[in-house]
């Protein structure tokens, strides 16, 4: 992929990041205040929010500068707030280095009512008026220690009756006005489209939050609301993000399960037989699922494979629990192995004997990548400046060299590399088609490994996906040696590239139309930032929803995640650890949705004939039996062709029953 190389620097924009830069620079209350007037008027909160969203690299998610609703200073939005209908409030400073907040509120609500917002934390707004249909964003971070803390944010017209009551009308806010907050300090994002004030009234425009849901204390801070009400902005690039698809309710869901239920799992009929070889009723079977049919992997490093720190040892103890398929993420290019990049050769090669002891199929990343240099991040490191002739007989050199040299080591290839994206050697009229299917040629008769594509663009945004199918149409009907089509699968927020449900199952739905296997070869879902809440939440969901995809198309083989730790991953927001180890929430779904709501380990009892029937996901099986004194064990794999499985009973002593314990998740 792209920036898959050692120097890769992580552009990730932080707050924190953006404070380290700005020092003690100031936003301005509108777009047009000078430098000056920015510096005297604004704190660095302000300011770094603004130049966050801002920022040219947020791509299809820029937003424009705006302007502030409730002054540019923590303390100016705290004076604008109030806690209406009882409860206490106060003032408190934030001490942490881990948002750019310095001061917040602490809400005490002293009971739940059953109108929630009878407790509102609300910011009326007297100093301007809005129009029908002005764009508004509303910021703030939130955190509670109050179990099941819950909250709801709300923008409307508001006044009060002759008891103090509040009146609330329409609530404006269009996403993510549930708030469930945790107990660190988490930042919340609320669009707002406002609508018509009602007719004659005196009312005003107020931000508030609902607090009234149960005995509670939260914690608000860093709140400011941006008017876009003079700026060209849809409603569609405010924060927070979504997908069509993600409702827990939406249609696709049950096709998908439905799908995985019939192409995923299979019967499976244990038959007990007693030490006289007869079949033995009322026998205790536990099945024991090891390792699943489908590939779940990763690509790993070649300096954690064979470091020797602490950090070393979990990150390989951690690859082999999730994990049974790797691909080594950058010692196999051609200029990490030519040293131009600082990846030992003998490190990769004890990388792939450690994968392969451990009996994990390992991809090899990649024979051809048409680029010249490794600018960008791989490439095949030739010279430009020679003629046609000899650039394809290095090339052919390289291939056959790369596929001979790492024979019997790897189960397939990312064969040709970004063919869409680099199409250099192509392009070139002296080299063409045809150099390209001589190296096929070359490839294939140098190794037995698959060969595969592998693009981005076409399963991970789309923008790529008919010019894909093209060439994967060519390549069919020209009869190319292609064992596989790979989909590289990043996704990034501040390029749009989290798909609707429908255009995702489209896209494998076309590919799979060609009859050969189709795998997610680098999978990563990059956010803007992990103190987003709802950024984190909708990460998770879409890994939900794409592995479900994925998991219930029959041409899908596997997902490769493209790295699992924050401090290994060229894109840290998407890894499944944080840089403690500590699992992130979709880490969570991932491990949920691999070994528990696809994993199989039941136990029965044997029927008069000494059988005992079940259905489970196909993989790889411990399979233990016993009655009263006799017991006995197998490992077996189970998929469709598997007709039964027998396990002999003995007695005490006798025959090779192992432990009963549950077996490693992953494959090692």
């Amino acid at each position: 992929m792209l920036e898959n190389f050692p120097s890769n620097e992580n552009r990730r924009r932080t707050f924190l990041k953006s404070l380290g830069v700005l020092g003690v620079s100031a936003a301005a209350a509108g777009p047009a205040v000078t430098a000056q007037e920015s510096a005297d008027s604004a704190t660095d909160y302000h300011q770094a929010l603004r130049d966050e969203l801002t920022a040219s690299s947020r791509q299809q998610k820029q937003l424009p500068a705006g302007s502030y609703v409730y002054g540019t200073t923590e303390e100016a939005a705290i004076d604008a707030f109030s806690l209406e209908g009882g409860g206490t409030e106060t003032e408190i400073q934030v001490d942490t280095d881990a948002v750019p907040i310095t001061k917040a509120e602490r809400l005490e609500i002293p009971d739940a009512s059953d109108d929630p917002a009878e407790y509102a934390y609300r910011g009326e707004i007297t100093d301007r008026s809005f129009d029908e249909g002005d764009l508004l964003l509303a910021v703030a971070y939130m955190r509670s220690e109050s179990d099941d803390a819950e909250a709801n944010a709300a923008f409307g017209y508001r006044d009060s009756d002759s008891d103090g009551a509040t009146a609330s009308g329409d609530n404006f806010v269009q996403r993510g006005a549930a708030i469930e907050p945790s107990g660190e300090w988490m930042r919340y994002f609320f669009p707002i489209e406002v609508g018509a004030k009602p007719a004659g009234s005196d009312q005003v425009p107020a931000l508030e939050f609902h607090t009234g849901y149960a005995e509670q204390t939260i914690e608000f801070g860093g709140i400011a609301l941006f008017d876009y009400g003079d700026s060209d902005v849809s409603l569609e690039t405010l924060p927070p993000y979504h997908y069509e698809g993600r409702a827990e309710d939406a249609e696709w869901r049950e096709a998908a399960h439905e799908r995985i239920e019939e192409i995923r799992k299979t019967d499976i009929e244990v038959e007990v037989l007693n030490p006289g070889g007869q079949p033995m009723d009322g026998a205790t079977v536990d099945l024991e699922m090891t390792d699943h049919e489908f590939d779940f992997g990763s690509a790993v490093s070649v300096e954690h494979v064979t470091g020797e720190s602490e950090d070393d040892e979990i990150y390989r103890e951690t690859f082999l629990e999730n994990f049974n398929r790797a691909v080594v993420e950058n010692g196999l290019k051609y200029p990490a192995w030519e040293g131009d990049w600082d990846i030992d050769n003998d490190a990769t090669r004890a990388t792939l004997e450690w994968l392969n002891e451990r009996d994990i199929p390992t991809r090899g990343h990649y024979l051809l990548w048409e680029e010249y240099s490794n600018a960008g991040g791989g490439g095949m490191n030739v010279d430009p400046d020679q003629s046609a002739a000899e650039i394809e007989a290095e090339i052919s050199e390289k291939i056959e060299g790369h596929a001979t040299e790492f024979e019997g080591q790897v189960s397939d290839w990312d064969m040709h590399n970004h063919p869409i994206w680099q199409s250099n050697f192509r392009d070139d009229d002296e080299l063409g088609w045809d150099a390209v299917d001589r190296w096929w040629s070359v490839a294939d008769e140098a190794t037995d490994a698959g060969l595969y594509t592998n693009e981005m663009g076409a399963i991970g945004g789309q923008w790529q996906r008919s010019q894909y199918y093209d060439y994967i149409s060519y390549l069919v009907e020209n009869e190319y040696p292609i064992d596989g089509i790979g989909f590289m699968g990043h996704h990034q927020q501040q390029y749009n590239q989290m798909l609707d449900v429908a255009d995702m199952i489209a896209g494998f739905d076309q590919f799979a139309e060609f009859g050969l296997p189709l795998l997610v070869t680098e999978f990563d879902i990059e956010i803007f930032d992990r103190r987003n809440a709802q950024d984190v939440a909708v990460q998770a969901d879409y890994l939900r929803d794409f592995l479900t995809v994925a998991f219930s198309k029959e041409a899908v083989e596997g997902v490769l995640s493209w790295g699992f730790w924050a401090d290994d991953h060229w894109r840290p927001t998407g890894a499944y650890y944080d840089s403690d180890w500590s699992l992130r929430a979709h880490g969570e779904q991932f491990l949920e949705l691999v070994f528990e709501e696809w994993w199989t380990d039941e136990t029965g009892e044997t029927d008069d004939e000494g059988v005992y029937a079940t259905r489970g996901f196909k993989g790889s099986y411990t399979v233990t039996a016993e009655k009263g004194a006799l017991s006995g064990e197998t490992t077996v794999t189970v998929d469709d062709e598997t007709e039964s499985v027998t396990v002999e009973l003995t007695p005490p002593g006798k025959g090779d029953k192992g432990s009963k314990g549950k077996g490693s998740k992953g494959c090692n």
